[in-house]
């Protein structure tokens, strides 16, 4: 995983990271599938940067460090990302809502 510079719990962050994809080009020569499969899915996420220390990513969507609250996450594989960019560094409330 590349990063701008490492991401502290709460910091805004960009996150690229691939995934697996289904491709359905119905009936085609396979030279058509062959040139599909070369173009790998590419998505980005952004939130802020919750880790787990597990094998996985949490990027959280909204958070309320009034009161330590926090809603919608996406949960990405490690291996599966590419990419994190550091957008914003965290202020002290928020890293302390996310502890």
């Amino acid at each position: 995983m590349a990063a701008s510079r490492p991401p502290r719990r709460g910091d805004v962050v960009e996150v690229e990271w691939l995934d697996s994809e289904h491709i359905a080009l119905g009936w085609r020569p396979t030279r058509a599938y062959r040139r599909a499969g070369r173009r790998p899915q590419s998505y980005r996420t952004a939130g802020y940067w919750f880790p787990t220390g597990n094998e996985r990513v949490l990027i959280v969507q909204s958070l309320s460090p009034a009161n330590g609250h926090v809603t919608h996450a996406m949960s990405i594989p490690a291996v599966a990302v590419t990419k994190v960019i550091v957008l914003g560094r965290a202020a002290k409330r928020v890293r302390r809502a996310l502890a």
